[in-house]
């Protein structure tokens, strides 16, 4: 298989220093740079209390080089569905009746990506599948997550049937919706199915399931 993206996981206490400094700058770039959140950085990086021993991180790395990477936490700590965007909506909660998550700091830096020459390949379609996977394997029914109206756009390009549950406004007046993210392999298949990449992803998801 043309694996042009390694995904792996690191539990936030095992994560090495080479990937951690990469990782945080690249979220700076991503999210004060690019995106112009309120972010908490210093020394070029951004990274928050959420950044703890409940952290679990999903990067992917192309010829070497940190592409993307997303934040996972179980909903049962804390969280900032929980204790930050909850004061962006009316009335909140996350459910405790059900394995799932938080997904967070979700990001693939186009500059890089473009660089590897991977425009033409479904390479956030790739994210979402290692995404899905790692729910799949802790048994998550799926993630819980607040997104920005280019971000949910994207979610709904790559055919995930993610469930609104609430929008609300951020900081800047904007429009940021309360998601649900379901997680299956139906759910996969949805997202797999008509690609220009199919035969790329489907594979990519079988190697992922058998990890």
């Amino acid at each position: 298989m043309d694996a042009f993206v390694e995904f792996s996981l690191h539990h936030y206490n095992d994560l090495p220093s080479a990937f951690s400094t990469e990782l945080y700058s690249l979220r700076k770039k991503t999210f004060r740079e690019r995106l112009g959140w309120k972010v908490e950085c210093a020394d070029g990086m951004e990274k928050d209390r959420f950044d703890n021993e409940n952290a679990t991180y999903l990067l992917g790395v192309h010829d070497g080089r940190l592409l993307c990477g997303a934040r996972f936490i179980d909903i049962m700590q804390p969280t900032m569905i929980s204790e930050i965007f909850c004061e962006y909506f009316d009335g909140i909660t996350l459910p405790d009746d059900i394995p799932c998550c938080e997904i967070s700091r979700l990001f693939l830096d186009k500059e890089r990506r473009d660089a590897g020459n991977l425009r033409s390949r479904s390479t956030s379609k790739a994210l979402f599948l290692a995404m899905i996977v790692y729910c799949m394997k802790k048994q998550y029914r799926g993630m819980y997550a607040v997104a920005s109206r280019g971000m949910f756009a994207i979610f709904r390009h790559a055919n995930w049937k993610v469930e609104v549950i609430k929008k609300g406004l951020s900081e800047k007046g904007e429009t940021i919706y309360y998601i649900f993210m379901p997680a299956s392999e139906s759910i996969a298949e949805d997202i797999i199915i008509k690609d220009r990449s199919e035969r790329w992803l489907r594979e990519m998801f079988r190697s992922l399931q058998d990890r």
